[in-house]
């Protein structure tokens, strides 16, 4: 990754494993009622888990930043950048797979 700053994508990907790990807290486990009623949540739960998962694995693999303020806008970055791939990629299979 040529260009980057050292550490910029392994920000990112904490930032993102951050975002699903929030989001799969509140479906899993600050939502209980929908469990029972409502299938989806229970299955976008457990699929933000396993990418926050996913996003923290390949953090642990790149190099450290070297200076915090590339580290915490990198955090920033990923925390909003990866749902967003994640959503579109959705809306798309949505259209091809209808």
């Amino acid at each position: 990754m040529k260009g980057l700053p050292t550490g910029l994508p392994r920000a990112i990907f904490f930032g993102g494993g951050f975002a699903f790990a929030f989001l799969a807290i509140g479906l899993l486990v600050g939502l209980p009622q929908t469990l029972q009623t409502d299938r989806e949540s229970v299955v976008i739960g457990a699929g933000s888990a396993i990418l926050a998962a996913l996003s923290f694995w390949a953090a642990t693999r790149m190099p450290k930043s070297p200076s915090w303020p590339i580290a915490i806008a990198g955090w920033i970055a990923g925390f909003f950048l990866l749902p967003g791939i994640v959503r579109v990629l959705v809306g798309i299979a949505d259209l091809i797979f209808r």
